[in-house]
């Protein structure tokens, strides 16, 4: 639609209804409204300041949402993306990464519905310390 299509142009192209055409897009401007009210807030300060959510990875996005955003912004981020999709990543990007214990926690148990335990997390190595650190630790030796 940004491009001049219409929703009905769209629709058929795709072999979908307008109605179908016009959530998506709804759930689309929802998604990147929520991307800028975090860039505002300053959770993606390690980036550039013209960075887009275009160009921004919707599993990178998912990740500082859930490391950096409060209660508000996850339940958000959980209605747009859904919980599956919300899973997925946190298990391959933080759920390991002790750095992130209590919040892991708390996504695992509030957001997500996981039957988790801290001692659960207090068990797991810090992938990222193990990747950076442990190679050259190791070859100390």
């Amino acid at each position: 639609m940004q491009e001049g299509y219409s929703k009905s142009e769209i629709a058929d192209f795709l072999g979908v209804s307008s109605a179908t055409v016009a959530k998506m897009h709804r759930k689309y401007l929802r998604k990147r409204e929520l991307f800028e009210k975090l860039k505002e807030g300053g959770i993606f300060w390690s980036y550039s300041k013209d960075l887009r959510f275009e160009d921004f990875s919707e599993d990178l996005f998912i990740e500082h949402t859930l490391k950096y955003g409060d209660f508000d912004d996850i339940t958000s981020l959980i209605k747009l993306y859904g919980k599956r999709k919300v899973k997925k990543v946190w298990e391959k990007s933080m759920k390991y990464d002790t750095r992130f214990k209590k919040i892991n926690f708390l996504i695992g148990r509030v957001f997500l519905g996981l039957d988790i335990e801290v001692k659960d997390l207090q068990k797991t190595k810090n992938a990222r310390f193990e990747t950076c650190f442990g190679r050259a630790y190791s070859s100390r030796k």
